[in-house]
């Protein structure tokens, strides 16, 4: 890129300077842009605060109630990757507010935004694909192969994956800062000298396949093994459910019927998570590819605008998937509702457990009494 455009002028990047160039609107007004870009960044600055508190807390939730479980280490490395995604997103959304950008700062916000919040959230949005990926495939296992599942995934390989998968996408990331860095540049607008963007020379060899590789590839493997999963373990349950209804009684021989309630309940939850993380990355996706066939899309283009409101909006969608999670494990996890529940104090639900336990057990040891 050897130019990026604003409401005011071109920055070249070659001459170090700003040149005012009057660029057209495309089919919205950079006035309407302006209003529903700050609508979507407020939106996800509110929703993406409270996000991170939720995550905090799923993280603090899953290391009470212990790592037996190997997708506990997981969904607790899950939490630990939407808060990096979440609070890079905080910066971006304030350093590209229009506000923001109204006021007479050292340097260029819109250039300075990609190595400090562009990047680095993308690079934490695909580290949660991944994960979200191995929870599929886990539960996916679970279904498949019940009695084989403990043995294939243990808890060393679960956090040794989930390790690996932070340094891999972080690899993957290097071509982007080995390409660009931060220098003085003269703004003609502001008739002074302000902080921006350049590129190195090479940056056509070597960021055009990297960009490929982590905005095509990495993406679309993670997408394809979540979808890949949840096919699969749809197809089991149902089979499962079949073999039930024509062979009551039974032994059981087919791996969806083996496996447990407990079980069957995770895995149902895994699945929302991953309907809710496909669904809420539709729009990026959506909006990626729309760019590789309408060049004019890209953020210097002529419908840059329209660019500009879409991504904010798929921003949206991506603040809500790292922030609702919580709730999904709060309504489908009883060991995650109890857990959470006691670490703010609220024994209740505990207590009323315990009172009927009593109260059936007293009602049997008098049934028992006068029947001798």
């Amino acid at each position: 890129m050897d130019a990026y455009y604003t409401k005011q002028g071109t920055v070249n990047y070659t001459t170090k300077s700003t040149v005012s160039i009057v660029k057209p609107d495309g089919l919205v007004s950079y006035e309407v842009r302006e209003i529903v870009v700050t609508a979507n960044i407020l939106f996800g600055e509110i929703v993406g605060l409270l996000g991170i508190v939720a995550n905090v807390i799923n993280v603090v939730v899953f290391s009470k109630i212990g790592f037996s479980d190997t997708v506990n280490i997981s969904l607790a490395a899950l939490a630990v990757s939407d808060i990096g995604a979440l609070v890079t997103l905080q910066w971006f959304n304030v350093i590209v507010n229009p506000w923001f950008l109204q006021l007479d700062l050292p340097f260029l916000p819109l250039e300075i935004q990609s190595l400090t919040a562009g990047y680095p959230h993308n690079y934490f949005v695909k580290v949660t694909g991944f994960i979200t990926a191995f929870v599929a495939f886990e539960r996916c296992l679970c279904v498949t192969l019940p009695f084989k599942v403990k043995t294939l995934i243990t808890k060393r390989i679960a956090l040794a994956f989930n390790v690996a998968v932070f340094f891999a996408i972080a690899l993957t990331m290097f071509p982007v800062y080995y390409t660009a860095y931060y220098d003085w540049k003269f703004d003609a607008k502001k008739n002074k000298t302000v902080l921006g963007i350049f590129y190195t020379k090479n940056i056509n060899d070597v960021l055009g396949p990297s960009l490929f590789l982590t905005n095509s590839v990495v993406p679309l493997v993670s997408f394809a093994v979540i979808i890949l999963c949840n096919i699969v373990i749809a197809f089991w349950l149902k089979r499962a459910l079949v073999w039930r209804q024509m062979s009551s009684g039974a032994a059981i021989t087919t791996p969806g019927a083996a496996v447990s309630v407990k079980e069957k309940k995770m895995v149902k939850m895994i699945v929302t998570v991953s309907v809710i993380f496909i669904i809420c990355f539709i729009p990026s996706s959506a909006l990626l590819t729309a760019r590789a066939i309408i060049p004019e899309l890209s953020i210097s283009g002529i419908y840059s605008n329209i660019n500009w409101i879409v991504a904010t909006y798929a921003l949206e969608m991506e603040t809500v998937n790292s922030s609702i999670t919580i709730v999904v494990y709060y309504r489908m996890s009883s060991k995650y509702r109890e857990t959470l529940l006691v670490m703010f104090g609220r024994h209740v639900n505990t207590k009323k457990t315990s009172s009927k336990s009593l109260n059936v057990s007293q009602i049997t040891e008098t049934s028992d009494l006068k029947s001798s």
